[in-house]
């Protein structure tokens, strides 16, 4: 056993820190800039939404006053369905060139697993092992349960059904994904962990950039101080980063597996961010507030108790 002063071993404590470090200084920087932004965009196309013809017919029209005045959000849950899927099929090259030896995509796949393979340590080894269990399907499951219920608590119901369903709709497309493109896995005699299914686009890096992306999207809309945000947004990116490069480092993915899985992933988290942001917008014109303005941060609150009746 390598002693605790070994310096892989420090290593894998080092770097990991490092980089927390450094993004969480970056965000310190630039992060009211980066919040305007990150929210802006889902509000905005949510504005859109709301203010399109199927939202204003769904409203006004008597049959559709209930429920069925969100018909909007499945229509746009749909639409970025087809946007993750598409974004998959960008990729497709990817796993076509994958059998041409002479392809750009395979010597950097190969490079990048053969170097994470000579960078083999047991302190490596056991932070990245520790990465990929945790940014697992049951682990993510887990940050979805918890997350959800500790916001549903708290009586942010919207919050709490958007992580919910960012994180079991993400999971449900990472396996339509894997079905349709059958990428095999890099050989297992290279592998240091076993691995069952498809390898493209990786479940790991695409469920751990969703459901941790969504938490951070949340966490956006708290009233947390900005250094407490910022801390927050780098240590979710940070830990979306280790889970994706274990499955590299275990050999068990192909460096364009990950690229693939945090491309759908990040269009799907768009997409259920734009869901959720509509849905507070139909919610608040459901209960006679105004139209809100393009780029206006809705709280996520339960309706006002209903004023007694005069006597």
């Amino acid at each position: 056993m390598n002693p605790p002063s070994d310096p892989a071993s420090l290593l894998a404590v080092v770097l990991p820190a490092a980089f927390f470090l450094a993004l969480w200084a970056a965000l310190y920087f630039a992060f009211d800039g980066l919040e305007i932004g990150f929210k802006a965009m889902a509000q905005r196309a949510s504005t859109k939404v709301v203010r399109g013809r199927l939202a204003k017919w769904a409203l006004a029209h008597p049959r559709w006053r209930g429920l069925r005045s969100y018909a909007p959000l499945f229509l746009v849950l749909a639409l970025g369905g087809i946007a993750a899927f598409a974004a998959g099929e960008a990729f497709v090259e990817i796993a076509e060139h994958f059998r041409l030896t002479t392809s750009a995509v395979y010597r950097v796949d190969h490079a990048v697993n053969a170097m994470f393979q000579n960078l083999r340590h047991p302190g490596f080894t056991a932070l990245l092992d520790a990465a990929t269990i945790a940014g697992g399907p049951a682990g993510m499951a887990l940050v979805v349960a918890v997350t959800a219920g500790a916001l549903l608590l708290r009586k942010q119901y919207a919050s709490g059904v958007f992580v919910l369903i960012a994180g079991a709709g993400g999971a449900l497309l990472n396996l339509g994904l894997k079905a349709i493109f059958e990428r095999v896995r890099p050989p297992a005699a290279a592998a240091i962990a076993a691995a069952q299914g498809y390898s493209f686009p990786s479940g790991h890096a695409m469920g751990s950039f969703i459901v941790l992306g969504s938490i951070g999207y949340v966490a956006l809309r708290l009233p947390l101080r900005w250094r407490a945000k910022s801390a927050l947004l780098a240590a979710l990116a940070t830990a979306v980063v280790l889970v994706g490069l274990s499955r590299v480092y275990l050999g068990v993915h192909w460096i364009s597996d990950i690229a693939g899985g945090w491309s759908a992933g990040a269009v799907w988290l768009a997409t259920t961010a734009v869901v959720f942001e509509t849905f507070l917008r139909i919610r608040q014109l459901r209960r006679g507030a105004p139209p809100p303005a393009p780029g206006t941060d809705i709280p996520d609150e339960p309706a006002a108790p209903a004023a007694p009746p005069a006597v």
